[in-house]
């Protein structure tokens, strides 16, 4: 092994250490063992083997994905023959919130001319747009108004009475599940995994790169802390909620062509740390 790969791997190494560290928080936390990891783990490296090495024209094998992730080939083949995670409910339900948030705060048919989200009528009978329209056109397997108790809850929406019609009012541009611990996980594994596959990307020299880039400052108080994190959180809402609005265009444009096989995943994030006091010699 020469010096260059040795050196490669330990910063490889503490590169990974640093990522995991939270992660092992997470798990820690949520009562999750060591064992418990590596199960998960032993199944999440032959899934990534079998969307991601199969050779040309052939099918991939046991004993390759074996030789590849260093897992037994028995536990390779039971690991492919078990079925598949299917979605839970909760998840099924982040997933058509999330959409549905999007639709309204995106497409033109429900803004205004300022491009901010309208209020909408509670039913297609009662004018349009409409909050029934809203929900039927993104899924027809939930009905809108148990959608909208659900919103009502959770304070994303408020009902409000104009012209003696009800209508409703968004409260939240973005769906933020604060009391769901379930959809919160649901979102956390969708943008860190988006993240973290942006990151291999970059660092296997794929072309072209995917952006990725964040600022660094230390040396700050409190306060300071607060004042970039307040205009952080409103300049990020403002550009996630333009690239929404233009994402949300363009799909409608594409939805014709024979080409429009991509998705992406944008997101913006803050994070603060309270650090250590450096220890003198003399301690």
């Amino acid at each position: 092994m020469t010096e260059e790969t040795k050196n490669k791997e330990t910063v490889l190494a503490k590169t990974i250490s640093k990522m995991l560290k939270p992660l092992a928080r997470l798990l820690i936390h949520q009562n999750i063992t060591y064992v418990g990891l590596q199960n998960l783990l032993k199944r999440t490296y032959v899934e990534v083997a079998e969307e991601n090495c199969t050779l040309v024209n052939k099918r991939i094998t046991d004993s390759r994905i074996s030789l590849l992730t260093g897992i037994h080939r028995g536990d390779v083949k039971r690991i492919r023959t078990e079925h598949k995670n299917q979605p839970t409910e909760k998840e099924l339900k982040a997933s058509l919130s999330s959409q549905l948030m999007s639709v309204w705060v995106g497409h033109q048919g429900y803004l205004n001319d300022y491009g901010e989200p309208l209020d909408l009528y509670r039913n297609k009978a009662d004018g349009a747009p409409s909050f029934e329209e809203l929900v039927l056109s993104v899924s027809k397997d939930k009905h809108p108004r148990s959608i909208l108790d659900e919103w009502l809850v959770q304070n994303l929406v408020e009902v409000i009475n104009q012209d003696n019609v009800e209508k409703i009012r968004l409260n939240k541009v973005g769906y933020i599940p604060e009391d769901d611990f379930e959809e919160k996980l649901f979102f956390a594994g969708k943008n860190i995994g988006c993240h973290l596959t942006t990151v291999a990307h970059n660092l296997e020299n794929l072309q072209p790169t995917m952006f990725d880039r964040a600022v660094y400052y230390n040396g700050l108080t409190e306060e300071s802390v607060q004042e970039i994190e307040k205009v952080a959180s409103q300049r990020m809402m403002e550009l996630l909620t333009e690239m929404n609005q233009l994402a949300s265009q363009l799909q409608e444009q594409d939805s014709k062509k024979v080409d429009n096989r991509y998705d992406i995943h944008l997101g913006g994030y803050f994070y603060h740390n309270l650090v250590p006091p450096k220890k003198n010699g003399s301690e």
